[in-house]
């Protein structure tokens, strides 16, 4: 978690108005055009940014796991959301009233630097996505996806159906149910009733596309800083 990267002296600052909270499935955070009320550090779990119209529906243009936050325009000092952010997979995490996070960020701007590092990641990864939707075959972006639930929940049993996966990458179920039988044919992957189970992720890696690793890539600076033992009590 990016909080976990904070030196204690800034962490401490935090501490007092972080809350834990449940992240239910199909929770919509945030809604498009609205005011932001508060920032989640995510747990546990996957949260989607997604992009969508009347016609077409939605479409992922970011996912957010445990090393990431929602609620970057508190951050960025817009307070307004410009994409619905929806829970895809229950779990955890630690909510901040954006007044505290930004009066904190004014007090101490080495905090708000630190945010910032992660919403420049955001923005390299919702890039990467957008050029990976335009230009690659269902069967990589279906790989490429699995891979990012895999990394942002840390378990290779993702509990996720052929719908969502369809629904997060803007395409036809049937064309994402037969990539996830050619993978499953291959050893790669065992289909269960409302889940999936990854069995290779080297193999896995070796058929998605070249955007997997590029975004692996940027998210290595982060896994790469210093990590500080954080407790927090619990309610």
């Amino acid at each position: 978690m990016i909080l976990a990267t904070l030196p204690e002296v800034e962490f401490e600052q935090l501490r007092p108005f972080l809350t834990p909270v449940e992240l239910k499935r199909n929770s919509v955070i945030y809604d498009a055009n609205k005011p932001v009320d508060a920032v989640y550090f995510v747990e546990s779990g996957v949260i989607s940014r997604v992009a969508r119209t009347q016609q077409d529906g939605p479409v992922e243009v970011a996912m957010v796991g445990h090393f990431g936050f929602v609620g970057v325009s508190v951050v960025l000092g817009t307070n307004c959301a410009l994409q619905r952010t929806i829970v895809q997979i229950p779990g955890t995490a630690l909510r901040i009233e954006a007044s505290d996070l930004q009066r904190i960020m004014q007090e101490t701007p080495s905090i708000k630097d630190h945010l910032l590092r992660y919403v420049q990641l955001l923005m390299t990864l919702k890039a990467q996505v957008s050029f990976c939707n335009a230009k690659h075959e269902i069967d990589k972006r279906v790989a490429r996806w699995l891979l990012a639930a895999q990394d942002r929940i840390g378990e290779d049993e993702l509990p996720v159906t052929h719908s969502l996966v369809a629904s997060m990458l803007g395409v036809r179920r049937p064309g994402v149910s037969e990539a996830l039988a050619q993978l499953e044919g291959r050893g790669v992957l065992e289909r269960q009733r409302g889940s999936l189970r990854i069995v290779s992720t080297a193999a896995l890696r070796e058929h998605a596309c070249e955007c997997h690793k590029i975004i692996d890539d940027r998210f290595s600076m982060l896994r790469e800083l210093p990590r500080f033992e954080h407790h927090l009590q619990r309610r």
